[in-house]
């Protein structure tokens, strides 16, 4: 199968290699030009748990580079972005292109459809977790699986059995919603809450009240899912929360968010926890933990960017 990857950073990364390692024809699509650079000049570099490393080769090129048609397109792009990138690779996307989303947050659905028709979009959610080192190198942790949806019930076995000959562990779910949502949850926790109190998944565990914090901001969660009639199993997000706590499942990773404020960008938090917010005070419902994260994540971008804007002053002079 011929695939392209849109949105090649940390995870999209990490779903390449394993689609190449099955054989399948793979590119990356991506924006970031010392990625680019690096994957193309030497290799992407795949370090594991154990400190063993192996570089493999796929190539990575800007939206507007790339050409050819494709027989699926995995967006992982930030959601902010998705609108864009589907423009940009627009003339890569015949009638016959399959097109699973699995970047985290809410509201991609809606964005694929300005695009496509409906019977070639395929709704996803994925526990697969991945670091980006550095530009051209990523570390990859513990293990995953994919939950997948055809959202005008078009055949995407397919597109299934690709996934898993990669063993990527995908699995079609009858309503891939309650799935997005319950991911959602889950990131809402984590992604924030590891930034603000600067620890991977494992250390957050650590926390004292770190699970008085989740639920707090799960059951604001579930009160708007309610309201949208949007079954949220918060009992169900904790003990999948538990899990990833290990280290042999993704206790040493740090989400992507963290990463993003590492690097002073911008952040998924509005489809996140202030998604949430949004839903809440559309329906009247207080949601003041989501709301109290997400400004905090703005006012962590905001800090993190002026620090690096100071360092490349000084690096500069």
């Amino acid at each position: 199968m011929k695939i392209a990857i849109a949105g090649f950073g940390a995870l999209g990364a990490r779903v390449g290699v394993m689609l190449q390692r099955a054989g399948h024809d793979v590119i990356g699509i991506d924006g970031w030009a010392a990625h680019i650079a690096a994957i193309n000049t030497k290799g992407l570099t795949v370090t594991e748990d154990d400190g063993s490393s192996k570089k493999y080769f796929i190539p990575v090129m800007t939206p507007k580079e790339v050409t050819g048609e494709f027989d699926l397109v995995i967006l992982l792009t930030k959601t902010p972005q998705l609108d864009r990138m589907l423009t940009d690779i627009q003339p890569l996307i015949t009638k016959q292109t399959q097109l699973l989303v699995l970047s985290n947050g809410l509201g991609n659905v809606e964005v694929m459809a300005k695009h496509v028709s409906s019977q070639q979009i395929i709704a996803g959610v994925t526990l697969w977790t991945s670091d980006l080192v550095q530009p051209g190198e990523i570390h990859v942790t513990g293990t995953g699986s994919i939950k997948l949806q055809a959202i005008d019930h078009a055949d995407i076995t397919a597109v299934v059995t690709a996934l898993n000959e990669a063993g990527l562990n995908a699995e079609v779910s009858d309503n891939v919603v309650e799935a997005i949502w319950h991911k959602a949850g889950i990131n809402s926790v984590l992604n924030p809450l590891t930034v603000l109190l600067d620890a991977n998944i494992a250390e957050f565990g650590t926390a004292g009240n770190g699970m008085d914090l989740a639920l707090n901001i799960l059951d604001e969660i579930k009160q708007v899912g309610d309201a949208a009639g949007v079954n949220v199993d918060v009992n169900s997000i904790l003990s999948d929360l538990s899990n990833l706590l290990k280290p042999e499942n993704a206790g040493n990773h740090y989400p992507s968010m963290y990463q993003d404020i590492q690097a002073g960008k911008r952040t998924e938090i509005d489809f996140l926890n202030g998604y949430f917010a949004k839903l809440g005070r559309e329906n009247h419902i207080a949601t003041p933990f989501n709301a109290l994260v997400t400004r905090l994540i703005h006012a962590k971008e905001d800090i993190e960017r002026v620090k690096l804007a100071k360092q490349q002053e000084t690096f500069e002079i």
